[in-house]
């Protein structure tokens, strides 16, 4: 899980995002989003944040649970998400 959350990051930060993972020590994972340059048109469509999510979802696979925790959107400094994987 981490390697995929290492390469997403890598990814979205080549977009803009400034993306950068932090482990927490419990077993789940942050994925922070320091930067949004899609700030103006995700403001006027919350759709694209609903999007950015279940893509986050689709490529972090099945055995992954992932929330937003803060949201720049709704005043936050950055977009972060706790990621842990479920476990059987």
């Amino acid at each position: 899980m981490k390697e995929r959350l290492e390469k997403l990051a890598e990814i979205r930060t080549n977009e803009g995002y400034m993306a950068e993972v932090k482990d927490q020590g419990d077993g789940s994972l942050l994925f922070i989003e320091k930067h949004c340059p899609i700030c103006e048109a995700a403001a006027v469509c919350t759709g694209l944040c609903k999007n950015e999510l279940h893509l986050f979802k689709t490529v972090l696979g099945d055995q992954v649970h992932i929330e937003r925790g803060e949201y720049i959107l709704a005043g936050g400094r950055n977009c972060i998400y706790t990621v842990r994987e479920y476990h059987s």
